[in-house]
């Protein structure tokens, strides 16, 4: 179980966590939606511990984690913790492998010849032919997605967390990846948080649903009752008005 409680964070006079709490069951996926600029990827780093916080507490597996050195975060959190980022942070001057690799490396107890096979079979679980010596500038949009997937995978975690996982792919490949994200939750019995703007994705592959807004979780609810909620905040970016100030 993952849980967040009040956690703040601040950049200069600009507070963008504001005593957000959010706690993420084992097995379920949860997606927070929110509009841009309310600090929903300053979360997510900051729950695998890219950022500090500046207060409150980040719990994995009833271990506060909150004050772990960046030594503890390697040794401890990112072997069971990966994220997804948004443009798929692929590195261009190293081959998908070498990038899948990157994150491999980490645990220091594989063998190169374990390291090799991690490779192939995440390309495998994403859905990917062996292309681990093609270079990312000659993969489609909808690949380097699968493939900061497979990187994410590869380390065989527990939690995995996605950085708007569908943003600028084309209907297809959006449900593409959506339902890809059910399967690795199914089939490797992850945990997933995913930040999103995706209205229609989200309510197919969540289990609950949160909205970000001024810093706050202002509502969530249950992925199937969505479209049936009485918060006004809410109701407002889910159907796109622009009341929303």
């Amino acid at each position: 179980m993952l849980e967040i409680i009040k956690l703040s964070k601040s950049f200069g006079s600009k507070n963008i966590l504001d005593r957000v709490s959010l706690t993420v069951s084992d097995h379920e996926i949860v997606s927070v939606i929110g509009m841009s600029g309310t600090g929903k990827s300053v979360l997510l780093k900051t729950i695998i511990g890219l950022l500090v916080p500046d207060q409150g507490q980040i719990i994995l597996d009833d271990q506060d984690i909150t004050d772990y050195s960046e030594q503890q975060y390697n040794q401890h959190v990112r072997p069971i913790m990966s994220m997804v980022f948004q443009e798929g942070a692929l590195w261009d001057s190293m081959t998908v492998g070498q990038n899948i690799d990157l994150a491999l490396k980490i645990q220091k107890h594989l063998t190169e010849e374990e390291r090799h096979k991690r490779i192939h079979d995440s390309l495998e679980m994403v859905g990917l032919p062996p292309i681990q010596d093609q270079y990312p500038e000659e993969l489609s949009g909808g690949m380097v997605k699968r493939v900061a997937i497979a990187r994410a995978i590869a380390t065989q975690p527990k939690y995995l967390l996605y950085d708007e996982p569908t943003t600028g792919l084309d209907p297809v490949l959006s449900n593409m990846i959506n339902d890809l994200i059910v399967d690795l939750n199914n089939r490797l019995g992850t945990t997933s948080l995913i930040i999103s703007h995706d209205i229609p994705g989200v309510e197919r592959i969540s289990n609950r649903i949160a909205m970000l807004y001024q810093g706050q979780i202002v509502h969530s609810c249950n992925a199937k009752d969505l479209w049936r909620q009485d918060h006004e905040v809410f109701n407002q970016f889910i159907h796109g008005k622009a009341e929303i100030k």
